[in-house]
């Protein structure tokens, strides 16, 4: 991986970073681990001929123009003639590569130049039980349980597997040729230069896809997907490799946005993602991914696998609008009291918005899915083989997938529901969680059931509207975040979210807004060390015993400061914060007091 610092480029006053070119002065990009492997920009070929006799680099990049301009027109005006290009209509940009020194004249011209880099889907683990997760069945055996776990196996026994509805997968292709998709391959475009996206070289989009829309003919029936009557569109980004770009994964996003009404596209799932480098406003994948939203598609997307550490939710899953999915394990058992959440999961809040991520949490852990023969992931990975024709694996790619499903069972139930009031129905009908704290498993976890026969949530959210020069040493605002988040009682629109308990000054008033949420410490060493029994808290109730002795359940906490309505409610008194969930080893344990808070993230 790319050092994440900058480089200083003494051209024109342009800074250049590891995601983007900027004017002097701006932001630079702050870096960190991914779940899907970065692998250096496509650019930096030395070429003959620039004019002074000697090599050139090329940068392969993404232009995006200002607004009520073109960014064809931009490109046009700006580079030479005969340069490659594609269109990115959907962020207003187009992808090129260019010789460097054009990089300065078009950010002169007023265009936003971000590096075209390569992604790769690498990250998940195929070995199924080598991926632990706490529990009392650690390691897993490999299992299809995920169904009955979301409860997706009784609205199929129901009568609804998702027929008439469509999920578009971007992805590495689907083997079409697999009779768990027979007749429901809807329509596909190979973004790879190849010329069908129903070919599958490296494995990962099939195995996807199978966990959304699968029939279960590989394996005789015993582990279908989610979704089994829903039909897919493969949108293929990456070949045998597993590599793909973020020029094509916009140019993906594009494609299921212009494509939206002629194929019926109601769920995008993108089981990917990249280390984020700015606000999410500044993001090509997050801008598309924002765009396919408005434009009535709902998008999933996995959290990543760089837990268990705060700030590792990958882009675009670190948008506020889309539905983020981290993992869960099930330990074998069919009791929610044995599930926990997998320590790969990536956790919240958002590196640079401080975004609440991720919404929930699905099955993620020895998942079990259709097999592509021949594939790069099966011929590496003979262990993995289940049967004649599965697979197992496990991440957060796999939990975006069976989430994409649960979807499609909703959309099936409930034709017509916009991506708001779909993702309100999944996360406002989600199950407790494991840990119960919003940066690790978010809402809690996926019941597909419950999400398309309860109550109907419209959720509304806020997306950022501009980009703002947050980085990871700066302080982030989390009660800004929670304002535009789901975690806001006033977005949402229905009577089981309309109670004082998510409308009241709990979630938005100054109580978390503050110096103590806000100031310094919260990025500081009053995270790391000593200090966070320190004076940075507030005074003395924060400093002496009363986080390890008596006084946590004494005066320090009952005092007026404490006491007022915000946190007398019964939503912070109720069984959920007074029982297990409070006292036990999620808020005591590691996730609290363990090397998630102390660690390296928050120095």
């Amino acid at each position: 991986m790319e050092d994440s610092g900058s480089t200083q480029k003494a051209n024109r006053g342009v800074s250049w970073g590891r995601r983007g070119w900027r004017r002097a002065g701006a932001a630079a990009a702050t870096g960190g681990l991914a779940a899907l492997t970065l692998v250096p920009a496509l650019g930096a070929m030395a070429v003959p001929g620039n004019g002074n006799g000697v090599g050139e680099p090329f940068d392969a990049v993404i232009v995006q123009a200002p607004a009520g301009q073109s960014a064809a027109d931009l490109v046009a005006r700006v580079l030479p003639p005969g340069l490659s290009q594609k269109s990115l209509d959907v962020i207003n940009g187009v992808a090129v590569t260019v010789p460097h020194h054009f990089v300065a004249d078009l950010v002169a011209a007023g265009a936003t130049v971000t590096a075209d880099e390569a992604v790769s889907v690498q990250g998940s683990s195929w070995s199924g039980p080598a991926a632990t997760c706490p529990g009392p069945a650690s390691p897993s055996t490999p299992s299809g349980y995920f169904t009955q776990d979301t409860g997706s196996d009784q609205l199929v026994a129901g009568g609804d597997n998702g027929a008439g509805t469509t999920v578009a997968v971007i992805d590495t292709g689907i083997n079409g040729a697999l009779p768990d998709f027979a007749g429901r391959e809807r329509a596909g475009v190979d973004l790879t230069g190849g010329h069908s996206p129903w070919t599958d070289e490296y494995g990962h989009g099939t195995f996807v896809a199978g966990l959304i829309a699968g029939n279960g003919a590989a394996s005789g029936g015993r582990t279908p997907g989610e979704a089994p009557g829903a039909q897919l569109v493969s949108i293929k980004a990456a070949g045998a490799s597993g590599i793909a770009t973020v020029s094509s994964i916009v140019q993906g996003i594009d494609f299921a946005v212009k494509n939206q009404r002629k194929y019926g596209i109601g769920v995008l799932n993108l089981s990917f993602g990249a280390v984020p480098t700015g606000p999410t406003a500044a993001e090509p994948m997050d801008q598309a991914v924002e765009a396919a939203w408005k434009a009535g598609i709902a998008v999933v997307v996995s959290a990543g696998n760089a837990g268990p550490f705060n700030g590792t939710v990958l882009s675009p899953g670190d948008d506020p609008l889309v539905i983020t999915v981290g993992a869960y394990a099930d330990n074998d058992s069919p009791q929610p009291a044995n599930w926990a959440v997998c320590p790969f999961s990536s956790v919240g809040p958002t590196l640079f918005d401080g975004w609440m991520k991720p919404d929930l949490v699905a099955p993620g852990r020895s998942v079990v899915s259709v097999a592509d023969p021949g594939s790069t992931i099966y011929t590496a990975n003979p262990s993995a083989v289940v049967g004649t024709g599965s697979f197992v694996g496990s991440g957060t790619s796999f939990s975006a997938a069976i989430t994409s499903g649960a979807a499609a069972l909703v959309l099936a139930a409930h034709p017509g529901a916009s991506p708001n009031e779909l993702k309100g129905r999944l996360l406002g009908n989600a199950m407790p969680g494991p840990v119960g704290n919003p940066f690790v498993d978010g809402h809690g976890l996926l019941n597909a059931y419950y999400a398309a026969t309860g109550p109907q949530l419209v959720l509304d959210q806020t997306a950022a509207a501009a980009a703002e020069s947050t980085q990871l040493s700066g302080v982030v605002s989390l009660g800004s975040s929670w304002s535009g988040s789901s975690w806001n009682g006033s977005s949402w629109n229905g009577s089981s979210w309309n109670g004082s308990s998510w409308n009241g000054s709990s979630w938005n008033g100054s109580s978390w807004n503050g110096s103590s949420w806000n100031g310094s410490s919260w990025n500081g060493s009053s995270w790391n060390g000593s200090s966070w029994n320190g004076s940075s808290w507030n005074g003395s109730s924060w400093n002496g015993s009363s986080w390890n002795g008596s006084s946590w359940n004494g005066s320090s906490w009952n005092g007026s400061s404490w006491n007022g309505s915000s946190w007398n409610g019964s939503s912070w008194n109720g069984s959920s914060w007074t029982g297990s969930s409070l006292n036990g080893s999620s808020w005591i344990g590691s996730s609290w007091n363990g090397s998630s808070w102390n660690g390296s993230s928050w120095n």
